[in-house]
């Protein structure tokens, strides 16, 4: 009788710490699925496309900050040499006394290069801006626009990021001469 007992023993204790283990994996989560790697974006459209957005919702951002709006912050679609470049844009407005009022806007945005094969893509567009809406303001509020500046200025573009976060990283003159 004994070693039926020991028999029936073992086996509910084996019994009990099998129940036992799967209740504490039960209570145990599962692994956090890791992500799949993505590309950027789809294809070029889409990247253009949200490309043109943030050019556009950095100028308005812009005009919001020059027209007094403190909770605008252009600064936020800008990332590398671009904000460097606006910081140092606004000290020498500030040290000359003068600002920049009246909204600037995108006349025509052309794609031009795009590499979207890894998580970051890097993307380059010629950017024809509309420049006729704004002014310039001297410290006692005189139009110090001068005669000649044309409507239109074109500039080239390099923007970087994903679909998530996408900034502008650099901005300067095109090589292109008229939009």
């Amino acid at each position: 009788m004994s070693l039926h007992r020991s028999k029936t023993s073992r086996f509910r204790m084996l019994a009990l710490l099998a129940l036992a283990g799967a209740m504490l994996s039960a209570c145990t989560p599962a692994p956090a699925p890791s992500p799949t790697p993505t590309t950027a974006f789809a294809n070029e459209e889409e990247a253009f496309a949200a490309a043109e957005e943030v050019y556009r919702a950095y100028l308005l951002a812009a005009a919001e900050r020059a027209d007094g709006d403190a909770t605008a912050n252009p600064e936020e679609y800008l990332s590398g040499e671009a904000l460097e470049a606006d910081l140092q844009s606004q000290r020498n407005l500030q040290e000359q006394g003068i600002r920049i009022v009246g909204p600037s806007v995108v006349h025509n945005f052309t794609g031009l290069d795009a590499d979207l094969s890894g998580r970051v893509s890097t993307l380059t567009a010629d950017v024809c801006v509309d420049i006729s809406g704004s002014r310039v303001l001297n410290e006692a509020g005189t139009d110090v626009t001068p005669n000649n500046r044309p409507e239109l200025g074109l500039l080239k573009v390099e923007f970087s990021g994903n679909s998530d976060e996408l900034f502008i990283a650099r901005s300067s003159p095109s090589e292109k001469t008229k939009c």
